[in-house]
């Protein structure tokens, strides 16, 4: 299966549970502000796919229905393919760092519709810095009276960073950078 189908797979079950929850929280109200942390998978076009840690805070706008983000996010750039087949290092260094803003909308914030984002981000890889327009979708849902607690919440996001790139002395090139992740959300 290729990495495509994977995520297309991935996202109908994401949907199906954020379905599965809305029906306790239908009538809950989303706070104003927020903190998440998540862990996933990080594809770099060109490398592979790597574990990825990330925070967000995000700030609601009339109910949750709209939102601002700014996210950063940590991972790896280490490909065994790449080391076995050529011994060659794309980058300076295997490290991954990333930054972002974006505004969301969302539908249905308290029931099971994903949300859909743009914005720009920053990615760092190895020390090359290359600016990104990203989209994306996901979805954040409160969970009240989860573990005795009224501001817990379950998210998932899947953002695609688009951005040109050049490695040594070739054309540049445009890539497609997807972050598949899941974690907690903190209101407040």
């Amino acid at each position: 299966m290729n990495r495509r189908a994977g995520l297309h797979i991935s996202s109908v079950i994401l949907v199906f549970i954020s379905g599965f929850f809305a029906s306790s929280r239908a009538q809950t109200r989303m706070a104003e502000q927020s903190l998440s942390l998540s862990g996933g998978l990080y594809a770099a076009s060109g490398v592979g796919t790597n574990p990825y840690f990330g925070g967000a805070y995000n700030y609601n706008i009339l109910g949750g229905r709209y939102f601002v983000e700014a996210a950063i996010g940590v991972g790896s750039l280490e490909s065994k393919t790449l080391a076995a087949v050529s011994k060659a290092q794309l980058f300076a260094s295997d490290h991954l760092v990333t930054y972002g803003f974006g505004v969301a909308y969302d539908a249905m914030p308290t029931g099971y519709t994903p949300f859909v984002m743009l914005g720009v981000a920053g990615v760092n890889q190895g020390g090359e810095t290359s600016f990104a327009g990203v989209i994306g979708l996901g979805k954040r849902m409160p969970l009240p009276g989860f573990l005795g607690s009224n501001s817990l919440g379950f998210r998932y996001d899947i953002r695609d960073q688009i951005f040109t790139q050049r490695i040594s002395n070739t054309e540049s090139f445009i890539v497609h950078n997807i972050a598949a992740t899941v974690g907690l959300q903190v209101y407040f």
